[in-house]
C-alpha cells in the first residue's frame, strides 16, 4: 500500500523502534516489504504491540508532559500486560524521536482502545509475519513485513 507524501503515516512507516530487553540484546525493527520477515525474536508468537503517550496526533507538549503521560501508560498497562519492555521510536528522516512501550499478553482491541484513549493515531502489532501499523479509531490498517537490525557486538 503506498502512502501519499504528507501522510503522517509516512513518518510511521518510516519509524525504526528498539524494543529494550533486559538479560538480553535489544531488538531493532522497522518495516519491510510486505512477505519479507526476519527469525521472530520472541518465544511466544506474539502479538507483540508497541504504543505510546508522547505527542498525540499534532500536540507536542514537552518533555515534562510527555513523560507524565507515559508514566500513566505504563500504569495501565502493569493492570493489563503479561510483559512489557522500554520501547523508542525515531522516524530517520525527520529525527522525531518518542518513547513507548512494548507489550505482549493483551488483546490487540484493547492495545487500540488505549492507544486511542492517550489520543494516539495509531499502534504497531508486530507477529511473526507482519509488521502492521493500525489505526486507534477508523479501522485503517497498514500491514508490511519487517527485519531487524543485526545487534551490536558486545564490547
Amino acid at each position: 500500500m503506498l502512502i501519499a507524501p504528507g501522510d503522517p503515516w509516512e513518518g510511521y512507516a518510516r519509524t525504526i523502534v528498539e524494543v529494550v530487553r533486559a538479560g538480553g540484546r535489544n531488538l531493532v525493527v522497522r518495516a519491510a516489504p510486505r512477505g519479507e520477515v526476519g527469525a521472530w525474536p520472541w518465544v511466544r508468537p506474539g502479538p507483540v504491540h508497541v504504543l505510546t503517550a508522547w505527542d498525540p496526533g499534532g500536540e507536542r507538549p514537552g518533555e515534562e508532559e510527555n513523560r507524565r503521560r507515559h508514566a500513566a501508560l505504563e500504569a495501565d498497562l502493569r493492570h493489563l500486560a503479561g510483559q512489557q519492555w522500554p520501547a523508542f521510536g525515531v522516524d530517520p528522516v525527520t529525527g522525531h524521536r518518542e518513547e513507548g512501550v512494548a507489550v505482549c499478553g493483551v488483546p490487540t482491541a484493547e492495545v487500540v482502545l488505549l492507544g486511542g484513549r492517550y489520543r494516539q493515531d495509531a499502534v504497531f502489532v508486530w507477529t511473526p509475519g507482519e509488521w502492521t501499523i493500525l489505526a486507534c479509531t477508523g479501522g485503517r490498517r497498514m500491514p508490511f513485513g519487517w527485519s531487524l537490525e543485526p545487534p551490536e557486538p558486545d564490547g
